[in-house]
């Protein structure tokens, strides 16, 4: 089984073109959804939203655009 989500981290949604960024505010009990803060979402820039956590995916540092300078 996977590691619970946890707040803070940072996420996106599975088999979503193009894929946006949030962070995770909240993960509600039982951890079956989570409140994201959208960083990087068409149309829904800087909105919250919950989200079921099987609809989400972990997104590694790696994985994040460069900041545009």
């Amino acid at each position: 089984m996977d590691e619970p989500f946890q707040r803070g981290e940072l996420v996106t949604l599975r088999d979503v073109d193009p894929a946006p960024l949030g962070r995770i505010l909240t993960v509600m009990p039982p951890g079956d959804r989570a409140e994201i803060a959208w960083h990087k979402r068409t149309g829904r820039e800087h909105e919250v939203t919950v989200e079921s956590t099987v609809s989400l995916r972990r997104v590694h540092e790696s994985e994040m655009d460069p900041d545009p300078e």
